[in-house]
This record gives C-alpha cells, structure tokens and sequence, in this order.
C-alpha cells in the first residue's frame, strides 16, 4: 500500500523459496514510498491502471526475454492496492496469469471477469471494511457467473491487511498461516 517494503520483499522471498520459483515484486509508485497513510492513499489513487499494466508488461517481457520465466506459467498476486491491480491487469492484459488477491479491491462485472483464462484466489478478513460481505459476495457471483475457477476464503475477525509479515508466518499465527498455507 505504501509502496515496495520490506514486508512485500520478505513475503516475495518466501513464495519464491516457497515454490521454487522467480517473483518479481514491481515498483509500481516507481521508487517512492511511505509510511505516511495520507501519501500513501494519494499513490495508490493517483497511479494510474494503464502505467501499471504498462510496467508489469515491460517485467514479464524482461524477464521473459532473459530465460528467468515461461511466460505461460505466470502468477500475479498483490496485496491492497496491489490486488486490485493484479486482477485488474490480468483482465486487461494477461488473462492467462492466475490471480491471488490478498484485500484487494476485486473486479465484480461477469463480462471483465470472463476475459481470465487462469483460477483466482482471494484472500480477505471478515471485519475488512472497504470489502465487506457485499462486496464480495458481488466477486463470489461475478466469478460464478463468468465461469472462473476460484476460492476466496474470508478469514473470522480480522480486518484489512490481517498479514503484516513473514514473521506472522513464522510464529504459525492464525489465520495468517492458513492465508500461507
């Protein structure tokens, strides 16, 4: 939300290690962030979808290019404002790419959700005001109905951003774990 941290560099160190695959975690604020919760709102709302989907374009191309990925076996996950522009970007630009939304604000509308190719996953906390249980209850049917394979899982009594850190993970907090898991 405040822009690449090392809490967005130690989760993309651990799915990486995880997996046994490359992640990339793109700078989408290109080089500026904060803990400062006004800036921040003011990045995330400011950048713009195209630029985004623009940069992630020139990583999957890069990264492609240079033998790092196979550029049919991609993943996008984000978290908050980076989970409604990984969804956002895989219906616009590549709809192959498999989703992980952890609190991100998710695409409703059947008709853009129809255009992935690839399962979604969501992740989000029971007591998140900014995607309450009619928000997504709107994402559940919008995947129904464009036919998309899915899960969301809406984790009891937490709220946005439930996932702080790795070491969350580390300690087998609950739900942090199962969200891992």
């Amino acid at each position: 939300f405040g822009g690449l941290n090392p809490s967005i560099i130690d989760k993309a160190d651990a799915l990486a290690k995880e997996l046994n695959c490359v992640v990339i975690a793109p700078e989408t604020f290109r080089g500026v962030s904060t803990t400062f919760i006004p800036r921040a709102i003011w990045l995330a709302l400011s950048t713009p979808q195209q630029r985004v989907n623009d940069d992630i374009d020139t990583v999957v191309d890069w990264a492609s290019e240079h033998g790092k990925i196979d550029s049919s076996r991609i993943a996008l996950m984000g978290f908050c404002y980076g989970g409604g522009k990984a969804i956002r970007y895989t219906t616009q630009r590549l709809p192959i790419a498999a989703t992980v939304i952890c609190y991100g604000s998710p695409v409703t509308d059947p008709d853009t959700l129809k255009n992935l190719k690839a399962p979604v996953c969501g992740v989000y906390g029971s007591l998140d005001p900014q995607f309450p249980p009619s928000v997504l209850s709107n994402f559940r049917a919008g995947l129904n109905q464009a036919g998309i394979q899915h899960k969301l899982e809406v984790y009891d009594g937490v709220g946005h951003a439930f996932w702080a850190n790795m070491d969350q993970i580390t300690r087998g907090q609950k739900p942090q774990i199962d969200a891992w898991n």
